[in-house]
């Protein structure tokens, strides 16, 4: 069941009234399922330096457009790879960041 409500983050590099090159980050809002991170999976990626964290399948692979951040209960993670099998995509995550977010899209 996508129950789950994750936010991927886009990234844009706009020039502001002062002409500051600022990141814009947009949030898209999306249903996913919670899984958990598998032993092996975990341990395969502790061997390579890596520290996978959580795991978000949304039903609909065309829902995610590379994002390289999802945001889940004001926690901010980075994407460390994507697992497509049929329509789903599987996004598995690390380094949960605690990131105040506005509800309406501001970050």
């Amino acid at each position: 069941m996508y129950n789950e409500v994750i936010y991927l983050v886009t990234k844009e590099k706009k020039t502001n009234e002062v002409g500051d090159l600022i990141t814009e980050r947009t949030l898209a809002p999306r249903f996913a399922r919670l899984k958990s991170i598998g032993q092996a999976e975990f341990y395969q990626a502790q061997a390579q330096g890596l520290k996978p964290e959580i795991k978000f399948i949304l039903s609909d692979y065309l829902d995610y457009e590379n994002q390289e951040e999802v945001v889940h209960n004001n926690f901010r993670y980075k994407v460390l790879r994507t697992f497509r099998s049929g329509n789903e995509i599987e996004i598995v995550c690390y380094g949960g960041v605690k990131a105040e977010v506005a509800q309406n899209g501001d970050s």
